[in-house]
This record gives structure tokens, C-alpha cells and sequence, in this order.
């Protein structure tokens, strides 16, 4: 299994930090991971998806949830796939000057695949600190 949690702090409200990710096409822009993905269903607060994860060499297509609670976290978690879990969460605290946002990835690999987790989690760390990198980025950007 592998575990990766991060945390960074923003100087700009609770507020525009999560609209930064309450929707599954808002958090695409941050994550490699989902740059060819298909939306099955869109409804507030909830999206499926259809994506091709890929972990070295390795594609694994999977159906994702992405679950926003307003304020508080976003979450996106497998329904269907390989991998026996494959999750990511981000959860959003402050208040109206600064917010930090915690993201944190849970990923249970096939069996064989133990031999290489330290290298993944490696690979997933390096992902997540670009993602909140970049998360600040798009937070400059927007008014």
C-alpha cells in the first residue's frame, strides 16, 4: 500500500480555494493523471468518470467518484477498476484570509507490484507537491 500525505497553506479565503476544486474539470487541470478522462455522469457535488490510470508502464482503467462536500473536502475514489483501492482527498481548512489544503493518496497496488511501491510513492509524492504548486498558480490567476 501506499501513503502520501502533503499539506500547504494559501493566503487566499476557504472560499476560493475549494471552488479552485469542487468540480471533477477544475481538479483535471491540476492532475496529470486525469488528462484523458470521460465524464459518465455530472450532478452536484458528484461525478463519475471513466479514466486510464498510469502507474510506470502500466495502464489501469478504472470508474472514479468524485464526491465534493461544500467547505470541507473533495474526494475522488474508485467504484471499478484493478487496483483494489485508489484514493485521493483533499481536505480544505481556514477561514477568510488563509486556507491550507491537505491532499492525501491512498493507492493499493496488484500484489506483484510491491516490489516497486517505493518508487510510486515517490512518483506520487513529486505529483502531489506540482498539484498544490499549481493549485497556488491558478489561485493568482483568478479574481
Amino acid at each position: 500500500m501506499v501513503k502520501v500525505i502533503l499539506s500547504q497553506s494559501y493566503h487566499y479565503p476557504l472560499a476560493k480555494v475549494f471552488s479552485a476544486l469542487d468540480h471533477i474539470n477544475k481538479l483535471a487541470r491540476l492532475k496529470s493523471d486525469l488528462h484523458s478522462y470521460r465524464i459518465a455522469r455530472d450532478e452536484e457535488g458528484l461525478q463519475l468518470i471513466d479514466v486510464d490510470i498510469r502507474f510506470l508502464l502500466k495502464r489501469f482503467p478504472m470508474r472514479l467518484k468524485y464526491t465534493a462536500v461544500p467547505q470541507k473536502y473533495c474526494e475522488l475514489k474508485i467504484l471499478k477498476g484493478n487496483l483494489k483501492q485508489y484514493e485521493y482527498r483533499y481536505t480544505v481548512t481556514g477561514d477568510s484570509v488563509s486556507a491550507t489544503v491537505t491532499a492525501q493518496c491512498t493507492i493499493k497496488l496488484p500484489f506483484r507490484y510491491f516490489i516497486v511501491a517505493p518508487l510510486v510513492r515517490a512518483i506520487i509524492k513529486r505529483r502531489i507537491k506540482k498539484e498544490l504548486t499549481l493549485l497556488e498558480k491558478i489561485l493568482q490567476t483568478t479574481i
